[in-house]
């Protein structure tokens, strides 16, 4: 009798996380569906919907680990530990990421346009959904905790390239980081370009402006931006960093 009331005590709680998981992934599953196809809006995606997916995960793990006990304790059959294995890789994957997440999200200030030249500003020639705040931004970016590494960017300056081979190989760059080229127009030296984050669809635009000067050098400046949300989790700083190590390595190397 003892080992039967184990069993239906076991397999209630190897059920129960099993459940919460699901319920957690299904959650997810219509968060970014949701928002993909404009059935929900951004706030309602991440805030809600997201939001209750992870403390469900939370929860189950707290689940995974009292099942874990209970295969320590006394023997548990391959099948129940392979489900319940799964359910702990699947949670401790969902917390994390989004642990990530909050914490870039908390690390970073509260923007979401980053250029390497505001006294000169660059103005997207497709995407009309922004409108730079030259005063606000550089002031942010330059005073409101910008001092990581990532975030001191600035025009990039090439020597002994002509106009042509930078942008020939700056768009080709922009290509192979995955980005969809949206215009491009050697004479007027504009590439831009739209990225799209893989779970939510979230849409960020680069615009790459490359200019000769009197000297002959080429002067290369970057603007890129997210269309929604206030906080870009340091994305754009970062894709401009990416951008200008990944040229500098096609020039020199």
């Amino acid at each position: 009798m003892s080992y039967l009331h184990y069993q239906e005590k076991k397999n209630y709680w190897l059920l129960l996380s099993n459940i919460v998981t699901l319920i957690s992934l299904f959650l997810l599953l219509v968060a970014v569906l949701g928002y993909r196809f404009e059935l929900f809006s951004i706030k309602y995606s991440l805030l809600i919907l997201t939001k209750y997916a992870v403390y469900g995960s939370i929860i189950s793990l707290g689940f995974n680990l009292i099942t874990f006990g209970n295969i320590l304790s006394k023997k548990l059959i391959a099948s129940s530990i392979l489900i319940v294995s799964l359910s702990f890789i699947i949670n401790i994957t969902i917390v994390s990421y989004f642990y990530k997440n909050i914490m870039d999200l908390k690390s970073n200030p509260k923007i979401n346009d980053i250029s390497t030249n505001y006294e000169d500003s660059i103005d997207f020639k497709i995407s009309k959904d922004h409108l730079i705040k030259n005063n606000e931004y550089s002031l942010i970016q330059k005073y409101g905790g910008y001092d990581k590494p990532n975030y001191k960017i600035s025009s990039l300056l090439i020597n002994n390239k002509t106009h042509t081979e930078v942008f020939n190989v700056s768009k080709n760059i922009i290509i192979e980081m995955g980005l969809n080229v949206t215009y491009s127009n050697l004479e007027e030296g504009f590439i831009e370009a739209v990225d799209k984050s893989f779970w939510y669809g979230f849409e960020d635009d680069i615009i790459i402006r490359i200019e000769k000067l009197i000297s002959d050098d080429i002067k290369i400046d970057a603007r890129s931006a997210s269309r929604k949300g206030r906080s870009d989790f340091g994305i754009n700083s970062k894709r401009i960093t990416n951008f200008f190590k990944r040229l500098n390595k096609n020039l020199y190397n």
